[in-house]
């Protein structure tokens, strides 16, 4: 978590010197037309009490009706820039989520959930509104306003300002004396409530197999239970908050109480002209007033800590892999070559890669088998750069993929996932995703490149049918058809196909594989392979073990010479078609 989560956010704050100090004029004029409002009403009364005339006093009415207009006036403008400012730096620091999730992907989110992240996303970055909107602004404007009150007080009566001051600095300190248990709390809330996200969001996408299994209940009693820990947490929270409230309430009875009997007293002893008392009072109790808001808004300030610690933790995620390279995309169809990989998934982690070297010609499409664990995706994933080894280079067109910059090495290597996410938007957009200037005839030639064009005239409203979230409304094969054609219409130099053609009827597999086939004509391909017919379909085929090649060659020439390769093509599923994994 951030060591310091409210300075952390401090930056925000001063982004924008213009608007931040709109905010605090806006508070010290709030808070100062209001004080002011109110010891001119409190004059206007003590000169009536002491006799004078009213004709003199018109002036004075009128400067209070003024105070009064301008009060309201000044509250409605707090409100309206406080707000604006805040919802403001709120879209900035969503933003900045989303930069610091792009970057932490995949090592840093490792074990971290869905849910959680949203909820980081979201209501986090919501709690911290309150910061923005009524702290930050207001902590200024009420310092600077009650201290010039206490200051015009002192000019009129030293002992009633001491006394004022003295009350001020005890309300002010009440919050901050319980900080440390306040944040404890605001952590375990914070906590609380994002693992309740994670969990709902499990049964939500995992209804279906919940219903079918009949573990509804199992969950529903999970998520009770989960609810019972954030009721138990929130409960903690507000009566430490409703604790600091009873005492800040009984400090202000107890200094008004003093104030009041201070002002008597010097009024007896005529230190205090009449005109003075009520005046001197209500100014006193009106400087209490913005240091006793500042107190409410500071005793939430404990989740607010909670929330911009977990904001900031994903703010300040480093690049996972630096975009430090400069080197120009290669012309042509590029190669791709594995020299002595080396890689570990944790610094004190077990070497998933040990001296890993093969070649891919350009234009070639080399199938990569091996059972689970051998390495096939993380060669997937090192040549797309989601990480960077630990030792030796991928290289590609000659380049180590290091030396590219990010988004030119994005151009360059696409990916078709056996999973494709498809968002919930038009299948056009979900194609035209991996170039969003691609027109409707680009899209449409490569769906049907794709062999999708056909399903989707048949969607009820062909290319402007919603696909549904992660493609509910289309089927597997469907959904591999579109991230085909998503990587046509990009039109990458280099394709990883993961593990491509799993998971399908016969009739689907073959479609796709001359969809396949399209992706592949003219381009670098690297296939992981899960079925024979992919590994048919390849020029060469590399075998993995143990994070080692141990084998390569056609799939003729495996076959012939090598006994893993013969023992690997024999542990099929029942169609005879899909190869052990």
């Amino acid at each position: 978590t951030h060591p310091a989560p409210l300075r952390g956010l401090l930056p925000y704050l001063l982004a924008d010197r213009l608007r931040f100090a709109r905010v605090v004029l806006s508070g010290i004029l709030f808070a100062g037309l209001g004080i002011t409002a109110a010891s001119l009403g409190a004059w206007l009364a003590g000169s009536v009490l002491a006799g004078d005339s009213w004709s003199g006093l018109a002036g004075v009415f009128g400067w209070f009706v003024a105070a009064s207009a301008g009060a309201a006036l000044a509250a409605w403008w707090q409100s309206d820039v406080g707000h604006d400012w805040a919802f403001a730096l709120m879209r900035d620091l969503r933003v900045r989520v989303y930069d610091g999730l792009e970057r932490a992907t995949p090592r840093t989110l490792l074990g971290r959930r869905t849910g959680d992240l949203t909820s980081t996303a979201i209501g986090d970055v919501n709690a911290t509104e309150l910061f923005f909107a009524h702290t930050a602004g207001d902590y200024l404007g009420a310092v600077l306003v009650s201290v010039s009150s206490v200051v015009v007080i002192g000019v009129v009566d030293v002992p009633v300002a001491v006394v004022t001051a003295v009350v001020m600095a005890l309300v002010a300190i009440i919050p901050f004396a319980l900080a440390k248990r306040a944040g404890a709390q605001g952590r375990r809330l914070r906590e609380q409530l994002g693992t309740l996200g994670a969990d709902t969001l499990d049964g939500i996408q995992g209804l279906r197999e919940l219903t079918v299994f009949g573990a509804t209940r199992t969950h529903r009693d999970r998520l009770l239970r989960r609810m019972r820990s954030f009721q138990a947490a929130g409960r903690s929270y507000a009566v430490r908050s409703a604790a600091e409230q009873v005492a800040t309430d009984l400090l202000l009875a107890l200094g008004a109480a003093a104030t009041v009997l201070v002002a008597v007293v010097r009024f007896h002893d005529g230190h205090l002209a009449p005109a003075w008392l009520p005046t001197v009072v209500v100014l006193a109790v009106a400087a209490v007033a913005p240091i006793a808001v500042v107190s409410a808004t500071a005793r939430t300030l404990g989740d607010v800590r909670a929330a911009a610690a977990r904001v900031l933790t994903i703010v300040g995620y480093p690049d996972q892999v630096p975009d430090t390279g400069s080197a120009p995309a290669p012309r042509g169809v590029p190669g791709v070559r594995f020299d002595d990989v080396r890689f570990r998934y944790a610094d004190d982690g077990p070497e998933v890669l040990r001296g890993l070297s093969f070649e891919i010609r350009p234009g070639e499409t080399v199938a990569l088998v091996g059972r689970s664990g051998a390495g096939k995706s993380t060669c997937a994933s090192l040549l797309l750069r989601f990480w960077d080894v630990t030792g030796g280079t991928v290289a590609v067109g000659g380049t180590d993929v290091r030396s590219y910059g990010v988004d030119t090495l994005r151009r360059l290597v696409t990916l078709v996932p056996q999973d494709a996410y498809l968002f919930n938007v038009s299948v056009r957009e979900n194609i035209r995703l991996a170039r969003p200037d691609a027109t409707d005839a680009d899209v449409e030639r490569a769906a049907r490149q794709a062999a999708a064009h056909e399903f989707i005239a048949q969607l009820p409203d062909g290319y402007d049918t919603p696909c549904g979230e992660h493609g509910a409304q289309l089927s597997g094969g469907q959904r591999q058809r579109i991230a085909i054609a998503r990587a046509l219409v990009k039109d990458a130099p280099v394709v990883v196909l993961d593990e491509a053609v799993s998971s399908l009827d016969a009739e689907n597999e073959r479609i796709v594989q001359q969809a396949v086939a399209a992706a592949s004509t003219g381009r670098t391909v690297l296939a992981i392979a899960h079925r024979l017919s992919t590994i048919r379909a390849a020029d060469r085929v590399v075998l993995l073990d143990g994070g080692r090649v141990t084998d390569t060659g056609t799939h003729e020439e495996l076959l012939a010479r090598s006994a893993d390769y013969r023992d690997l093509l024999a542990a099929r599923d029942g169609d005879g078609t899909r190869i052990a994994d």
